[in-house]
C-alpha cells in the first residue's frame, strides 16, 4: 500500500480514538456532577389528539412510589409540584427511569403528570404521556419499572 494511505487511515484511526474518550469523559462527568437543570426542558411537537382533554372529578391528594425493590412510600401532593427520577424531588431507584423522567405539577386546582423527555417514556394507565395530562385519583403511572399510585 502507498504510504499516503497508510498515513491517512493512521489519522483517521487517531481521531476516531479521540472522539471516543471525549465521549467517554463527557459521559462520566454528566454521571457524577448529574444533568444540567434547565427551567423548561423542549417538548417535542404533538400533533393534537381526537380525544377530549379528561377533567378530573376526584382530585389527588397523596401518590403511592411503589419501587421495584423496596417498600412503598407515600408522599403528600402539596402546593408544588414533584419532579420524579433518579435525581429529582422524589428519588427513583430504578436503573430504567431518567435522571428528571416525569413531572407532577398543579393544574387549575387539580394535578397534571408530563413526561421530562425520559428515554423510556411515562405511561398514565397503559397510555403513553405525550402532553400535560391531568391526574383523578385511582389513576396508575408507570416511570421505567416504577408504579405510582395516584390517591385521594
Amino acid at each position: 500500500m502507498p504510504v499516503e494511505i497508510l498515513t491517512l487511515l493512521k489519522f483517521g484511526l487517531l481521531l476516531l480514538l479521540y472522539l471516543f474518550v471525549a465521549r467517554t469523559v463527557r459521559a462520566v462527568v454528566v454521571d457524577l456532577r448529574g444533568p444540567r437543570r434547565r427551567a423548561a426542558p423542549p417538548r417535542p411537537a404533538v400533533a393534537a389528539s381526537a380525544e377530549p382533554v379528561r377533567r378530573s372529578r376526584k382530585i389527588p391528594r397523596e401518590i403511592v412510589v411503589h419501587a421495584p425493590n423496596g417498600p412503598p412510600k407515600v408522599l403528600v401532593l402539596g402546593g408544588r409540584g414533584l419532579v420524579l427520577g433518579r435525581s429529582g424531588d422524589v428519588v427513583l431507584d430504578d436503573v430504567y427511569a431518567s435522571e428528571e423522567h416525569a413531572e407532577i405539577l398543579p393544574d387549575d386546582g387539580g394535578w397534571s403528570v408530563r413526561d421530562l423527555g425520559s428515554t423510556n417514556g411515562t405511561y398514565l394507565n397503559d397510555a403513553k404521556v405525550t402532553r400535560p395530562t391531568p391526574l383523578a385519583a385511582g389513576d396508575q403511572l408507570r416511570l421505567g419499572k416504577t408504579r405510582v399510585e395516584v390517591r385521594r
